[in-house]
């Protein structure tokens, strides 16, 4: 976790502890959409990857991925991705992140991952949440 959050606040200037909050939210809406196997072996290739999604999920509202069902509202399928995106973009903007600090700190997991778990993976997790394919 370490490295990934080094990564992202010399990419993007943001504190340590708003990185790490902004990767278990992206983390926790990314295990919500894609497939649960490859999922897995991203949040388990980042240490501390499921304590960072576990502790920005209940922020949210309570159980493992309240924060993440909060931000779906009640959306679903291929839409509810998309606009989960939304929702989670305004989340992070509440963080204090611009949008150019969120897509640069999305565009530094995906990397992270896909140097982790490869990129045939990374695209199979992206082709599930309509919008991510374009960071990858």
């Amino acid at each position: 976790m370490e490295e990934l959050i080094q990564r992202i606040t010399a990419a993007t200037g943001i504190s340590p502890q708003i990185a790490e909050q902004a990767i278990g939210m992206i983390l926790g809406f990314i295990k919500k959409h894609a497939p649960e196997g490859a999922v897995g072996e991203l949040i388990n290739s980042i240490p501390g990857g499921d304590v960072a999604v576990d502790a920005n999920a209940s922020a949210g509202g309570g159980g493992l991925m309240g924060a993440v069902g909060g931000l779906l509202g009640g959306l679903g399928g291929a839409a509810g991705g998309a606009g989960g995106l939304m929702a989670l973009a305004g989340q992070l903007q509440g963080k204090g992140l611009d949008m150019s600090q969120i897509s640069t700190v999305g565009q530094q997991i995906l990397k992270f991952g896909e140097e982790q778990i490869g990129p045939d993976k990374m695209k199979e997790i992206a082709q599930n949440i309509p919008g991510l394919s374009s960071m990858i």
